[in-house]
């Protein structure tokens, strides 16, 4: 009786693991021009320039706009596009921000924030229609950048394991071929070549347990791959 708790207890657990949301936007302020704006807030496990870039890719891409802060010897804590027509989000000009700082755990975190003019900041009190709007936009870019992110990911352990399995099965035909060449020679080469042998076989299981890691990591990325939902 106690097994099959246990077993439930485990089961939840992990179906709640499988469903989680990779990411979670939420209402909250930022500090700009000393002050405090309100803005949406969003942690991924990718790195600070990797989300810029991807932000810069994103607008260009979708909303036709140029964003500045980030490019070539330019790296930026904040990127911004101002003065610009974004007809999702609002029919007057407006002003765009996003603020991407390093996160615990090899995470970023980002911060959405817009304006109209120099002091107009937009927030859930005063234009609730347009800030809506952004976490519509925040939630375009989060799917379609997660989604690309694990997929790129995946395809790179995927890549490395089928790089350490080729070295196990290389190893494993020099061995036999060692083997085969230990019989015909003296007792020092052979020595040699079961010492090569050895020095392969635990290769072999160093490079089995990186396998085993790595599984697990593509295991961890397919959960998250399924949590990038829109909230």
């Amino acid at each position: 009786m106690k097994r099959i708790i246990v077993f439930i207890f485990l089961t939840v657990i992990f179906c709640q693991q499988a469903t989680a949301q990779t990411y979670k936007i939420d209402t909250s302020t930022i500090s700009y021009e000393k002050k405090d704006r309100p803005c949406f807030r969003v942690q991924y496990d990718a790195s600070p320039k990797a989300v810029k870039k991807a932000c810069d890719d994103f607008f260009k891409k979708n909303h036709e706009l140029k964003v500045k802060g980030i490019g070539f010897l330019t790296n930026k804590e904040i990127i911004s596009a101002t003065d610009v027509s974004f007809p999702a989000i609002s029919d007057k000009r407006m002003n765009l921000y996003v603020s991407v700082t390093d996160a615990p755990g090899d995470r970023s975190e980002l911060k959405f924030f817009m304006s109209f003019g120099y002091d107009f900041f937009i927030g859930a009190d005063n234009y609730p229609a347009e800030f809506t709007n952004m976490k519509k936009i925040l939630n375009d870019f989060s799917v379609e950048f997660l989604t690309e992110f694990y997929g790129d990911e995946a395809s790179r352990i995927t890549s490395e394991i089928k790089g350490l399995e080729k070295d196990i099965s290389d190893n494993n035909k020099h061995i036999k071929k060692n083997t085969k060449k230990a019989r015909k020679e003296s007792k020092e080469v052979a020595s040699g070549l079961e010492a090569k042998n050895i020095s392969m076989q635990m290769e072999n299981e160093q490079k089995k347990k990186k396998i085993q890691d790595l599984d697990t990591e593509i295991e961890k990325i397919k959960v998250k791959q399924a949590g990038v939902t829109r909230n």
